[in-house]
């Protein structure tokens, strides 16, 4: 299978003109076709010799993904959309549009190996780590759906983007470059179930310029265990004193997503953990109400339980948003679509 253009770097594309003899220039010219422009075929590089494109198309593909369904919301803020591999794969990206803002959450994996619980993107088989041009791809495609630029990306899709640390390392390269994406760091973030030494790694590398959330979903070491079992290799006694190290000695914000699950992790003793660890970091809390997906007997806490869970948090300084899940219709749950279209007819 080749290589794609989609994914390249300034370095590698210089390097690829050297190599077919080209002038250093027209590598700029390719980055711009491809990240600027979003050209669909080769042909679009207008700026780009025949003999060249021809010679490009020789050796590398342009894409690596096609577009399959997207399906719509019923409020209209949100969609998702489904995209095929080359390779015959399904994975999925959801955008929502609210308060101005256009904000894509790309997966990294063809299904997820962390196994949480309650998700439905460790419910199918794992495939393989994406390619930093299949995650950027899902960012163009939307792009071009949408006929708007996307303002701001989250790594909260299907797997975990620690686990695939090169291919995400290099996607927010390519959407902070100038010659990419040119999208700054602040409006992007990446989220993490908690494969602590990654998160230090990932924090020193990018100097604090994308935002981090890290997924808690529970602050009693056994629970925390149970519904998320990479805790048993990272305990999260450990991810806590690691945060600690980059909040305190690296001057960098945390943010925890907390799955609120009814009768699992939404108690008063839990909310009370929340919120010591919370403020020990300064951390901002987003509570998530379950989104329920059809494989699993776990069920949305009822209002009052929500209410009650952030006013703990609440009154011991922390901050809380609540993040109320868009687009139940369109099975938004990350990985639902995927494992619909999957399942053997």
């Amino acid at each position: 299978m080749k290589p794609t253009l989609y994914g390249l770097e300034l370095e590698e594309a210089e390097a690829l003109m050297k190599a077919l003899g080209e002038p250093a220039y027209r590598a700029g010219q390719l980055l711009a076709w491809l990240y600027q422009k979003h050209i669909a075929t080769l042909e679009e590089a207008k700026t780009l010799p025949a003999d060249l494109r021809t010679k490009l198309t020789e050796v590398y593909d342009l894409a690596g993904l096609t577009f399959a369904e997207d399906f719509e919301g019923g409020r209209g803020d949100s969609h998702k959309f489904l995209f095929k591999t080359r390779d015959g794969r399904l994975l999925e990206s959801v955008l929502i549009s609210q308060q101005g803002r256009q904000t894509v959450c790309v997966s990294t994996q063809l299904g997820c190996k962390i196994g949480c619980v309650f998700c439905a993107s460790g419910k199918g088989k794992f495939g393989r780590n994406l390619t930093a041009g299949e995650i950027i791809e899902q960012i163009i495609w939307i792009e071009k759906k949408i006929k708007m630029p996307v303002t701001n990306v989250v790594f909260m899709g299907m797997g975990e983007p620690l686990d695939n640390f090169d291919a995400t390392m290099k996607t927010l390269r390519l959407l902070q470059a100038d010659w990419g994406l040119a999208m700054g760091g602040r409006r992007i973030t990446v989220s993490t179930s908690g494969i602590t030494p990654k998160i230090v790694e990932f924090v020193k590398l990018n100097e604090g310029r994308v935002r981090l959330s890290v997924s808690l979903h529970s602050s009693i070491e056994a629970k925390r265990s149970e519904l998320v079992p990479i805790n048993k290799k990272y305990t999260l006694k450990e991810l806590v004193e690691a945060l600690d190290k980059i909040h305190h000695e690296l001057k960098r914000d945390i943010t925890f997503e907390y799955t609120l699950i009814r009768d699992v992790n939404d108690s008063d003793e839990e909310a009370r953990g929340v919120a010591q660890i919370a403020s020990r970091l300064h951390a901002k809390v987003n509570i998530i109400p379950y989104n329920p997906i059809r494989e699993m007997d776990f069920r949305t806490p009822e209002k009052p339980r929500i209410d009650a869970f952030v006013h703990a948090l609440e009154a011991k300084g922390v901050r809380v948003m609540v993040r109320q899940t868009a687009g139940r219709e369109i099975n938004a749950a990350c990985g639902q679509l995927r494992l619909d279209r999957e399942k053997p007819a």
